[in-house]
């Protein structure tokens, strides 16, 4: 390398360029790093964190109630299958908004329907309540609303339940108005 009469050395061109690709390859590794670390920060855990939401029979379902043994008057209740690739592919944001919700009061609840194991006259009884059929069952995952004590309707589309689940958390859920 030359000397400069001010005292810079000039660079050849391969050094200027390794020094860049290094300075590349740093800068992914920090915002792959910070992406992970985001990720690891946020992650809220199981549906089996939330235990004390599950509900485990059909016939409380539509009857849930607060501390106090009062009846609960809004809330939703989210059925998944923890084995089916769209409850897995929900469940973060699902759980991210259970967290808020849950916060102050219990407003979601959650069916694991592998767990529950009470004979079909006990679900006939609750597909009657709502108006389903049994196939209802079978389209994991699903969502309910009870709004004022009452069912008030069921969802079954990804899209759908994240909508209505935003809207809840928002507290611009209409039924619940």
């Amino acid at each position: 390398m030359a000397t400069y009469a001010k005292g810079f050395k000039k660079e050849q061109e391969h050094t200027l360029l390794l020094k860049v690709i290094v300075g590349l390859i740093i800068l992914v590794l920090v915002v792959v790093g910070i992406a992970y670390l985001s990720d690891a920060l946020t992650n809220l855990g199981d549906y089996d964190d939330y235990s004390d939401q599950h509900i485990t029979t059909y016939g409380t379902i539509l009857t849930q109630k607060d501390d106090q043994a009062v009846q609960l008057q809004n809330y939703v209740v989210y059925f998944y299958n923890a084995d089916q690739d769209d409850c897995i592919a929900m469940q973060k944001e699902v759980l991210r908004i259970a967290a808020k919700l849950n916060k102050d009061a219990e407003v979601i609840f959650f069916v694991d329907l592998d767990a529950i194991t009470e004979d079909t006259a006990a679900s006939d009884a609750f597909l009657d309540a709502i108006g389903k059929t049994q196939t209802f069952l079978g389209l994991s995952p699903m969502l309910i609303s009870v709004a004022d004590g009452v069912f008030n309707t069921a969802y079954s589309d990804d899209a759908t339940i994240l909508d209505v689940l935003h809207q809840v958390e928002a507290g611009n859920y209409t039924p619940f108005e």
